[in-house]
């Protein structure tokens, strides 16, 4: 989601005939806040998996590594044994109609392997 926002999803959503979920592995270092709230005008709720996460690449540098490790934190995620052990995380963010929040609960569509 770090480079999509909502001028992306507006678009699609609108154009949609019928309700749509939306998936999306979310790096921890950043907020998908606006696009949730964009979804959310289309009645879809966001949800997390936490704590479960998703290796999406190493660290290029030192300096990266210190960014992300920041940014976690400042966002309230513990960083230990993800990002300190030298790897950006992802997290996955499920949006979807409310009713489908009841009937297919998250738990029991993404869990650890």
């Amino acid at each position: 989601m770090s480079f999509l926002s909502s001028r992306t999803f507006r678009p699609l959503l609108e154009s949609a005939e019928s309700p749509v979920w939306v998936a999306a592995l979310v790096l921890r270092t950043g907020s998908c806040q606006p696009i949730a709230e964009c979804l959310d005008s289309f009645g879809l709720v966001t949800e997390k998996a936490a704590p479960l996460t998703f290796v999406q690449r190493r660290f290029t540098s030192p300096e990266e590594q210190r960014f992300a490790i920041e940014s976690v934190t400042a966002a309230g995620e513990d960083p230990r044994g993800k990002e300190t052990d030298g790897h950006f995380h992802t997290a996955v963010r499920l949006s979807r109609p409310a009713q489908d929040t009841v009937s297919h609960p998250l738990t029991g569509l993404v869990h650890p392997v």
